[in-house]
């Protein structure tokens, strides 16, 4: 790039002369990500009150993909996810329909990775999720995690403990 100023004020003048390269590189990452399976249902199963109570519930593991697509061969981009529900605190879902007639009281569901952490249900405490394999133009990144019955304060009465979560993905 070459280029010249010239100033001129009265009589005087100054002359500004440069000349320089700039390179642009255009280095994308990826085009996107997205989820590569369908909805997780995590079976519960029925419990006794007295296994939650005694914290002698099985956690129950679960899964999911991601498919990152675009990306060069054997880049690993960082790939966060955290969590949206009904939730009080990270690492507990409240129960869907809390309060109403058949639905159990007493109760939440405690979720944690395969690292034991408590599953963030904030952006700004986002958990990554480990790359798992390439494939034809991309990689798939998955996460693994476990939830389980577990006691939340109060009277526990039996029925129904159902739950919904979402999972946000952050891959900038």
């Amino acid at each position: 790039m070459d280029f010249k100023v010239n100033w001129k004020t009265g009589d005087k003048s100054l002359v500004v002369r440069s000349h320089d390269n700039t390179e642009l590189v255009n280095d994308i990452f990826f085009a996107g990500c997205e989820s590569a399976g369908a909805a997780v249902n995590v079976q519960m199963g029925k419990q006794t009150i007295q296994n939650i109570k005694n914290g002698a519930v099985k956690e129950v593991p679960f899964n999911f993909n991601m498919r990152c697509d675009g990306l060069k061969p054997d880049t690993k981009v960082p790939v966060k996810v955290y969590f949206e529900g009904n939730s009080q605190a990270d690492g507990m879902l409240t129960l869907s329909n809390l309060g109403q007639p058949g639905v159990a009281a007493g109760v939440g569901i405690s979720l944690v990775s395969d690292k034991g952490v408590k599953l963030p249900f904030d952006i700004a405490r986002f958990v990554a999720l480990v790359w798992n394999r390439e494939v034809a133009d991309g990689s798939v990144y998955r996460f693994t995690g476990s939830a389980k019955y577990t006691p939340t304060g109060g009277e526990m009465k039996p029925g129904k403990g159902d739950a919904t979560m979402n999972f946000v993905l952050n891959y900038n």
